[in-house]
């Protein structure tokens, strides 16, 4: 890379011409090589990824960092995730973060029911670590859109 290429790349968990902190990404997944494997694809993109095993954990822990994004896994112990979605809703410090759910089921249900307790986005498991990082992305570049997009 040449120097003028150096100076032009951004990371893609950094915005474009802006001195900014990377990017906080919440993953809430009780499956430890599920969400070993999203922290380590995201971080490699630059982001900057906070882990959750419980619905518990995760709210308190997305109380704490503020994440741009959460990747909520539909099905958690102790708060579930569409519980867990209007929570986070629900609270002033995470109600602006975009939460994509993932989850194995590909029952229409369960994405309606994601879609219904607030979140942005639905995506089946598993998910491929590029469509990861362009869903992760496309949020955060547009400053959470709110609109239900499916991939």
């Amino acid at each position: 890379m040449t120097p003028d290429r150096q100076e032009s790349f951004t990371p893609l968990g950094m915005t474009p011409g802006r001195r900014r902190a990377p990017c906080v990404v919440l993953v809430a997944e009780d499956h430890d090589d599920t969400r070993m494997a999203e922290r380590i694809v995201l971080e490699a993109f630059g982001f900057v990824v906070k882990e959750a095993r419980t619905g518990l954990d995760a709210l308190a822990i997305a109380q704490a960092s503020r994440p741009r994004v959460v990747l909520l896994d539909l099905v958690l112990p102790e708060i579930d995730g569409p519980q867990l979605a209007r929570m986070l809703r629900a609270d002033p410090t995470t109600r602006d973060a975009a939460l994509l759910a993932i989850s194995a089921s590909v029952n229409p249900d369960a994405r309606e029911e994601a879609l219904n307790a607030g979140c942005d986005a639905f995506v089946a498991k598993p998910v491929p670590p590029l469509v990861l990082v362009r869903m992760v992305r496309r949020h955060v570049r547009h400053d959470h859109p709110s609109t239900l997009v499916g991939l």
